[in-house]
């Protein structure tokens, strides 16, 4: 019987990573477009002009994270054909591109000053970029990752034949790299819209009746989304600060080690919340079994993966970063990314549950712990590697919490 059981649970895992393939796969492919972009960017331009690339980078995923979660995780857990729901999500995504091309356009006036085609090129970019994540926001809230993937290949490819266009031409410039990001962008929307059935898309008209119910979701759960991203920056200014920018290039180059990681359990998160909002939607109580297999598998996965990271993060942080790097610091983001990994189907259940002001709450402790915990540690002359290990130690309390939070509202939904 014993047998019988193990068997049938490790054949329940197994469906469940192969079902979440799909959403890493695409996580990958966005994150890896990153990366290439990067890399291009660093050996194409100088060096002021790859940190200003740098900079409208990070503005971006900013941005991104914000935009996605107020009206992208609202596509999947509110119900999106409700007309005034409908109504109050496409006046806030207008808003939200309207806002961020503004933002946008005053930081290259402040960055590189009156150059008139990046200050139309930048924000034109940054829009068709949040236009392309309403698009893979939707075929995740439908659950079609295969075409998410499919999705996110064109845009892919779609960057890297004009930048290809323009190497060919003349050379990579920011104008290059921008121009290109929006003509994938551009691509992947169309090709998205192709696949999605009309009704998710025609006939959009905005209206302001619904968009207070929908704050009462989005605004806490956009709040939360910029919060890890917010203390990780907070991190790296107290590393600079009572360290050295050389701490802050040793941290990052420790973290880049452990990034396939973070890849692994963003796909995760892609995955798990439209399923979480489909269960409470249908009136499921089958969250509280997918969430105990989620937290086993992307804890003990991260655990192992990470454990071979660390034995290899001499060759492998040589390789992706050009030097050495410390194995402790290694580690210490594995048991960051650990932390995190235990914690996050929680937060996916307790936010399909419209619980996003506690799961902020939470997380904003959490930040706040190892925000402190970090500046103690680094003021008392314990280095750089006791950064990743106090803010993993934040996310304990944070991985408590809204464990607890769970429990209690699967008794009271």
């Amino acid at each position: 019987m014993a047998g019988g059981d193990l068997a049938a649970g490790l054949q329940r895992v197994g469906r469940l990573s192969a079902k979440v393939g799909a959403p890493v796969v695409a996580q990958g492919l966005t994150a890896g477009t990153s990366l290439l972009l990067q890399v291009v960017a660093a050996r194409s331009l100088g060096l002021a002009e790859f940190g200003a690339f740098a900079l409208f980078l990070a503005l971006l995923v900013s941005a991104a994270a914000v935009y996605t979660g107020y009206v992208g995780d609202s596509l999947a857990v509110l119900d999106r054909h409700e007309p005034r729901t409908r109504s109050a999500l496409v006046t806030s995504a207008l808003a939200g591109i309207l806002l961020c091309a503004a933002i946008a356009a005053g930081a290259v006036l402040v960055v590189s000053g009156a150059d008139a085609a990046l200050v139309i090129a930048y924000p034109a970019m940054l829009a068709c970029w949040l236009c392309k994540e309403s698009v893979r926001r939707l075929l995740i809230a439908r659950l079609e990752f295969g075409a998410l993937v499919g999705n996110d290949c064109v845009y892919l490819l779609g960057t890297l034949v004009t930048l290809g266009v323009f190497r060919w031409l003349a050379a990579v410039s920011l104008l290059a790299l921008f121009t290109a990001m929006a003509v994938g962008a551009l691509a992947s929307v169309a090709t998205g819209l192709a696949h999605l059935p009309r009704r998710e898309w025609s006939g959009l008209r905005p209206a302001t009746g619904g968009l207070r119910q929908l704050a009462s979701f989005a605004a806490w759960r956009s709040a939360q989304a910029g919060l890890r991203p917010a203390a990780l920056l907070a991190a790296r200014v107290l590393v600079a600060n009572l360290l050295s920018l050389t701490a802050v290039g040793m941290l990052e180059a420790a973290r880049l080690v452990v990034a396939p990681l973070q890849v692994v359990i963003n796909g995760a998160g892609s995955y798990l919340l439209p399923r979480f909002a489909s269960a409470e939607r249908e009136g499921l109580a089958r969250t509280g079994r997918l969430t105990t297999r989620s937290v086993g598998i992307l804890t003990v996965g991260t655990l192992g993966a990470g454990g071979a990271l660390v034995a290899l993060a001499g060759p492998v942080g040589a390789l992706m970063t050009g030097t050495g790097v410390d194995r402790l610091l290694v580690l210490g983001w594995v048991a960051y990314l650990a932390v995190w990994g235990a914690g996050l189907p929680y937060v996916t259940e307790l936010v399909a549950r419209r619980h996003s002001r506690a799961v902020f709450t939470a997380r904003l402790v959490d930040a706040l712990i190892g925000l402190l915990l970090a500046a103690v540690l680094l003021a008392a002359g314990w280095g750089v590697t006791a950064v990743p290990w106090a803010m993993a130690l934040g996310g304990v309390y944070a991985v408590w919490r809204v464990r607890r939070l769970a429990h209690a509202t699967r008794r009271t939904s």
